[in-house]
């Protein structure tokens, strides 16, 4: 294999796994120079694994502007991870509401609940996803701790905009699962609205598994 390459390769996994990791967040421009002197190699090798990056939606290049980091910069392992993360918070979250004894506003979940029923049963994309966004915000403001709150939500909306950008490419996915998400949702709220929430975190880890699944199997 030439040095070069190597080089590249060197690169582009760095680069990778920073995005994968958010440790570079989207929107964050890539400097080559940079880049180049924290990997100590030439500039020449990073441009290449960019290159790469780009062809593979991780990153754009914007004239004037340079290497960006895309906004939807998640391949398959780091949709499974965000998922996995997402059911440990929703798990500990449903655990504090049940330790502090906690009654959801019912008029508010009835409302998301049918929300989420007409935009399901009607297979309204933005829709379904704004309620589901709106459930989550309402949820976590049961989270004592704010840090936990936005962390909750920071990792749930780059996978929405995921989500819409390939549902809207491909509706196959979103029409089929439309019915089991319908009925899970339903069981979960109402679970919430009885303080049974055994099963609301046994809904919960359903959901995920059924997203993860679709990842693995994709």
């Amino acid at each position: 294999m030439a040095k070069s390459k190597s080089y590249k390769d060197i690169a582009y996994q760095y680069l990778k796994e920073q995005i994968d990791s958010n440790l570079l967040l989207p929107d964050t421009h890539l400097k080559e120079v940079e880049i180049a002197e924290t990997l100590g190699m030439s500039r020449t090798p990073v441009r290449k694994a960019m290159a790469q990056l780009a062809e593979e939606d991780y990153i754009r290049i914007e004239q004037y502007k340079g290497a960006v980091v895309a906004k939807n910069a998640l391949n398959a392992r780091a949709i499974v991870e965000r998922l996995q993360f997402i059911e440990l918070l929703t798990m500990n979250l449903f655990q504090q509401m049940q330790n502090k004894d906690v009654q959801v506003d019912v008029q508010k979940v009835e409302t998301l609940k049918d929300e989420i029923n007409a935009s399901l049963t009607n297979f309204q994309l933005e829709a379904y996803f704004d309620t589901e966004f709106r459930m989550f915000t309402y949820l976590v403001s049961f989270y004592p701790n704010s840090y936990f709150r936005q962390v909750t939500l920071n990792t749930i909306q780059p996978l929405h905009e995921l989500y819409i950008k390939e549902s809207k490419e491909d509706p196959t996915f979103f029409r089929r699962e439309a019915k089991d998400l319908n009925e899970n949702y339903a069981t979960m709220l109402e679970a919430l609205i009885e303080k049974d929430y055994a099963l609301a975190r046994k809904q919960a880890r359903i959901w995920i598994n059924q997203l993860i699944l679709y990842q693995i199997n994709k």
